[in-house]
């Protein structure tokens, strides 16, 4: 064919062959329908439209082709559904940089299509796994690198547990382990320039396509709730608002299903008799609320409902320090108000590779978040005694993790989100004529100055602009966190925020007199930020 599609007159004997191997190839779709097939490959023109998997006959010994399901290794789709593997140099920095080539950029047609009628659920997973990430060495890098950055500050997947779940997926598929494999994938990915489709691209829809497709056919369970989560948040980090929203409200939903809204569920026999997996549960749903707090925050114009507070419970679910109690490998050291850290030469993350040693302050942190939003929208603003109750507690609280020892990432998702609570709480007592509740809890104005308690809010604001901006400088140690993607985004909201202060206030009553070169410094931040999480660059256009 020319460029201009009409026939070439001489043709080589190689393209005679392709031409001939083409016209052999009827798919069973289309003889079964007795439909002309225009025999197109990997996918004939009927089963793209109808959202069909194309199958020919050669392909009778892939495992769901045809005759009843058996027991199949996961190694026989590596040799049947893909070509012989590629050779990555090296693979890492494939994996990691932006997507580029085939197998990268445009997936088959069939990982949309609906299941053949003979083939389970875990072998379509495993084989639409294949197809993206090529071989075992490929789903190993991606697992590698997602614990070794996203999970150091996000952990809500336990390693050795799902090492086990993995290494049993390569003898028999699970669509469970295949699932949150390809979401590990996705969050572990840097944005890719110049795309029209954004993040919202072919691997997206293929990880909530495979991800809705298991959930209509397996029952509900951690790994999926596992899942979503990371589905959450990458579409919080990247700018995808309403769809973060309309997952963080499924993650809720399942929880609800497991029985964790319900106080009998996180009793103290059972925290006794089941520390570890009651840990991994309070560890999951204040994942939620943490995603759910962010959401509501970084993008206020939206103006979604949060759907985990106004629970009207009478219990709180514990905090995944909690259950260390029970825990022998335990740290045994939690993240309230105390200050102090951890010992010379301790680090409290040495062993969060296990359910017993994983330190979780995040989970704190998104508790805080929540007591702030729900303060600041109640009908009565919180008094001047409870704010500052309240942001001394969150102080204390980040004041005890940058003290403390950490082997993997220094909890920036913990403390970004502290600086958002701080700068939340403490943003009225800028304003003149501040609000400030009464003792009886109606509104009362003041002047700032005019109370002790009403310097207290400049001087937070203050000191935490002046942390935050401490770490924009420090661009070596934040790019080499953004290139293994532990450094989290709620960072670049809360750069944001401080922005937003300093040109609000910086020449008033925050008393700057650098407020403008500290905004630059922020901006430029930002941009190194984009470069991972696309909500930086999304705020650093607003």
């Amino acid at each position: 064919m020319s460029a201009t599609g009409s026939s070439s007159a001489a043709t080589s004997p190689s393209q005679q062959s392709a031409a001939a191997a083409k016209s052999s190839r009827v798919c069973l779709n289309c003889r079964r329908k007795k439909k002309r097939c225009d025999k197109a490959l990997p996918s004939c023109g009927r089963c793209t439209y109808s959202l069909q998997v194309c199958q020919h006959e050669d392909d009778a010994g892939i495992p769901g082709s045809g005759g009843a399901p058996g027991p199949v290794r996961f190694e026989a789709f590596m040799g049947q559904v893909v070509a012989p593997a590629r050779t990555y140099t090296p693979v890492m920095e494939q994996l990691l940089t932006p997507q580029s080539g085939h197998r990268w950029s445009i997936l088959n047609p069939a990982l949309f299509a609906s299941m053949d009628t003979t083939e389970d659920v875990h072998s379509f997973s495993c084989r639409c796994l294949s197809d993206i990430l090529g071989h075992r060495q490929g789903v190993e890098h991606v697992v590698a690198s997602y614990f070794g950055g996203v999970n150091t500050w996000f952990t809500v997947v336990e390693r050795i547990a799902f090492d086990a779940s993995l290494e049993e997926m390569w003898k028999t598929p699970s669509a469970e382990t295949a699932v949150l494999v390809l979401c590990m994938r996705l969050i572990i990915r840097s944005p890719m320039p110049h795309s029209l489709a954004g993040m919202a691209d072919s691997l997206y829809l293929s990880a909530k396509t495979m991800l809705n497709l298991v959930q209509s056919k397996e029952a509900l369970s951690m790994p999926l709730l596992q899942a979503e989560l990371l589905v959450a948040m990458y579409e919080f980090s990247h700018a995808m608002p309403q769809q973060a929203y309309m997952t963080v409200g499924r993650c809720f939903q399942i929880t609800k299903a497991f029985g964790w809204h319900y106080e009998p569920f996180w009793s103290d026999e059972r925290q006794a008799l089941a520390p570890r997996e009651l840990k991994l549960c309070s560890i999951l749903w204040w994942a939620v609320v943490y995603i759910d707090c962010l959401i509501h925050v970084s993008y206020q114009d939206q103006k979604y409902p949060m759907h985990t507070t106004n629970l009207h419970w009478d219990f709180s679910i514990p905090f995944p320090e909690s259950f260390d109690q029970y825990l022998p490998g335990s740290v045994g050291l939690g993240f309230g108000n105390q200050v102090g850290g951890s010992a010379e030469g301790t680090f409290l993350d040495a062993n969060i590779d296990q359910i017993d040693g994983i330190v979780w302050p995040e989970a704190t942190s998104a508790w805080y978040l929540s007591n702030v939003l729900q303060q600041l929208s109640s009908p009565n603003l919180p008094s001047s005694a409870d704010r500052n109750m309240l942001s001394g507690a969150i102080t204390a609280h980040t004041i005890n993790m940058l003290s403390s020892n950490w082997k993997r990432g220094d909890r920036t998702a913990a403390v970004g989100t502290n600086f958002i609570a701080l700068m939340k709480i403490n943003q009225p007592g800028l304003l003149p004529g501040a609000m400030g509740g009464s003792a009886s809890g109606s509104r009362r104005a003041t002047t700032p100055g005019s109370d002790t308690n009403d310097k207290r809010p400049v001087e937070t604001i203050r000191s935490v602009i002046s942390s935050i901006y401490s770490s924009a400088v420090n661009t070596e140690q934040t790019e080499l966190g953004l290139r293994n993607g532990s450094v989290a985004a709620s960072g670049a909201f809360a750069m944001y925020y401080a922005s937003l202060l300093l040109i609000s206030h910086g020449t008033g009553v925050l008393q700057d007199g650098e407020w403008l070169q500290k905004v630059e410094t922020f901006k430029s931040a930002l941009a190194r930020f984009a470069m991972r999480w696309n909500i930086a660059g999304e705020l650093s256009r607003i």
